[in-house]
């Protein structure tokens, strides 16, 4: 059966000589792999072009084993990520968290929508790394089960108070009143720029997700906050991530 699907791929993985395995980030069904035959052969007219960061419109046959890919449409490369060796270490570190969180059919959507614009305001420099990294933390994370509850304090309802604490661990938002003295040190106080943001990032349409400020001192504790989430929630030993922190900010 041949099937049409519109993607990302997201990891490629050598199979021999001539074939790699691909995963793509597709529209319609979530996280797909599939086997392009003779792809790494020079003479292929796709083969070049069938790399990480490739958005394509797929024509795929779904066989008794999986997917094979019969032919793609290129949309968009993103070739300026390579330009820059930080940014792509942190699109590198996108695609890992992607498939940490193995986004469903229900939810790949609107994931494949964070993670195109994601790309297009690292290559294009538009938004600082710092910011997209945590846009793209904590929106993928909620997206896939991880949802922080940022309404209110968990325990007395108040939407906002002069101090108003985080747990990162349960996901939970406290006013001072409420948070027990026994978890002060495992919160983090959240001043109300930096709660607004946070709440921005989650409950914003995608099409206004990108559209905001932050100051620098508000960018840092952010970056720091949503990493700790991703690493307490989803995993804590992405390689890539890593690497993109050991590369000093040009």
């Amino acid at each position: 059966m041949q099937v049409e699907m519109t993607g990302i791929i997201i990891n490629e993985i050598d199979l021999n000589e001539s074939d790699k395995l691909i995963k793509i980030l597709t529209c319609e069904k979530g996280i797909i792999s599939a086997i392009a035959r003779r792809s790494k052969v020079y003479r292929n007219r796709q083969g070049g072009m069938l790399q990480l960061f490739a958005y394509c419109k797929f024509t795929l046959y779904l066989g008794k084993r999986g997917y094979i890919l019969n032919d793609s449409e290129i949309k968009e490369l993103f070739f300026e990520l390579r330009s820059n060796l930080k940014s792509l270490s942190l699109a590198q570190y996108f695609c890992q968290l992607c498939i940490a969180l193995k986004p469903d059919e229900e939810t790949s959507q609107e994931f494949l929508r964070v993670f195109l614009n994601s790309l297009f305001y690292l290559s294009k420099q538009k938004m600082s790394r710092a910011l997209v990294k945590s846009i793209f933390e904590i929106r993928t994370c909620s997206l896939c089960g991880y949802m922080p509850c940022l309404e209110s304090c968990a325990k007395c309802g108040a939407y906002e108070r002069d101090n108003m604490y985080f747990l990162v661990e349960s996901g939970k938002l406290f006013c001072e009143g409420c948070l027990s003295k026994g978890k002060v040190n495992a919160s983090f106080l959240l001043s109300s720029p930096l709660l607004y943001c946070l709440r921005y990032i989650l409950y914003s349409p995608v099409v206004k997700l990108f559209k905001f400020s932050v100051s620098a001192s508000a960018e840092e504790k952010l970056s720091f906050l949503t990493e700790k989430y991703v690493r307490l929630h989803v995993s804590d030993s992405f390689k890539s991530l890593e690497f993109y922190k050991s590369i000093p900010e040009d």
